[in-house]
């Protein structure tokens, strides 16, 4: 045989299997990319919002009266069986149209339970708000089974 026939075929050999390596490798990365592509998650989506059912106030025994001064309001809480925790959010106006609000929870060890929350700031010295209007204050109470509710109250004026 011929010496320069049998380098010849050698490289046509290695021609051929490189050329195939490379379309496997193409085939490969194509189908790749089109699984990759299908199983793109939709991250245009908006998150929901579940609503949170509601208790009524008179079920909860749920009141909101102004405290001395009119520089507190009290949130009481008669009914308190089967509920673990209940959380608020006071919001109000202060010099007729300041937002201002406070958020805490309220002990459970008495019944009633209640909870006197300053319309102001105290830090060494209280500060209160005047001229508070339009007070609510939102509960989320949370039953003994894990379950949330949220129940609410309001005051026009002190």
């Amino acid at each position: 045989m011929n010496p320069d026939l049998l380098k010849n075929r050698k490289f046509q050999i290695a021609g051929i299997a490189i050329v195939a390596l490379v379309v496997l490798l193409a085939v490969f990365v194509a189908l790749k990319n089109t699984n990759l592509s299908s199983q793109k998650i939709n991250t245009n989506i908006l998150p929901t919002e579940i609503p949170i059912p509601t208790i009524s106030p008179d079920e909860l025994g749920l009141t909101m009266e102004a405290g001395p001064k009119g520089q507190t309001v009290i949130v009481t809480v008669a009914n308190t069986t089967g509920i673990s925790a209940i959380e608020y959010e006071l919001q109000y106006l202060a010099e007729g149209s300041l937002p201002r609000g406070a958020i805490g929870q309220i002990d459970l060890d008495n019944s009633p339970a209640s909870k006197e929350i300053t319309l102001g700031s105290c830090s060494d010295v209280c500060h209160y708000d005047k001229n508070v209007s339009d007070i609510k204050v939102v509960l989320k109470i949370t039953k003994d089974d894990g379950s949330v509710f949220q129940s609410s109250a309001t005051l026009d004026s002190l």
